[in-house]
């Protein structure tokens, strides 16, 4: 769009919502790519843009990722940069006019930083509603339903994302190359949801796992992906609607 598109689109609806994809660039074992994140949280920006009138922002392709640090390839903002860059896309889109900003994240390890920027930036701009969606916190809901992995087998790299990777880009997700590792978690310590709404522990990727992965990405199938995929749509749509 040039500016005098978006000042168009502005003039027709006031209340005009922005959608910006959230990822990073990290390690996702030897199996799926840096980009992994980025491309399911584009993924599902792009489809919730067609069921909801917004405009879709360029993607933040690198996000806080310290805890895979180590691996090569992984490229991670400090925690302070990554709230910055928030902030200050916000503040631009709200000088432009925008007064609804939907965060659409794709890595887990940003939830936290997009958590305490929008309490920061609703305080510096009253006016602007804000709102961000975790999509692997979304599917994790559908995912207890299907799932084949057993407790404490997903984390990173796992059936989860690798059936939503084989679902958007199979292309890009080389199973010959994918490995199971349980991760080496302290007892009562996992990634699943209701552990760590008990406790946050501190961890670092190559502590607990060799490969990166954790979890079983072998029992991943593009079925499993297209549900966790529309079930993710569908949800975000729906709230966003309302």
């Amino acid at each position: 769009m040039s500016w005098t598109a978006v000042k168009e689109a502005l003039s027709k609806d006031s209340n005009l919502r922005v959608i910006l994809p959230v990822g990073s660039i990290e390690q996702h074992g030897p199996h799926l790519p840096l980009s992994t994140d980025r491309l399911i949280a584009e993924h599902i920006a792009i489809r919730v843009a067609n069921q909801v009138p917004c405009i879709l922002f360029p993607t933040l392709s690198i996000g806080y990722s310290l805890e895979h640090a180590g691996f090569p390839g992984t490229v991670s903002f400090t925690s302070h940069t990554f709230s910055s860059m928030i902030l200050e896309i916000a503040n631009a889109l709200f000088e432009s006019g925008f007064r609804t900003l939907i965060a659409i994240n794709g890595h887990g390890g940003n939830r936290a930083l997009l958590d305490s920027s929008i309490t920061s930036i609703k305080h510096a701009h009253p006016d602007l509603k804000l709102y961000s969606f975790t999509i692997l916190d979304i599917a994790r809901t559908k995912f207890r339903e299907i799932r084949k992995s057993p407790r404490k087998m997903i984390g990173h790299a796992d059936e989860l994302e690798t059936s939503m990777m084989l679902a958007i880009v199979p292309s890009l997700v080389q199973m010959s190359k994918a490995v199971t590792e349980e991760p080496n978690f302290p007892p009562q310590i996992s990634l699943e949801s209701e552990d760590l709404a008990n406790v946050t522990y501190g961890w670092k990727t190559e502590e607990v796992t060799k490969s990166g992965t954790i979890g079983n990405p072998k029992l991943a199938t593009p079925e499993t992906g297209r549900l966790l995929l529309d079930y993710v749509v569908q949800t975000i749509s729906s709230i966003i609607g309302e």
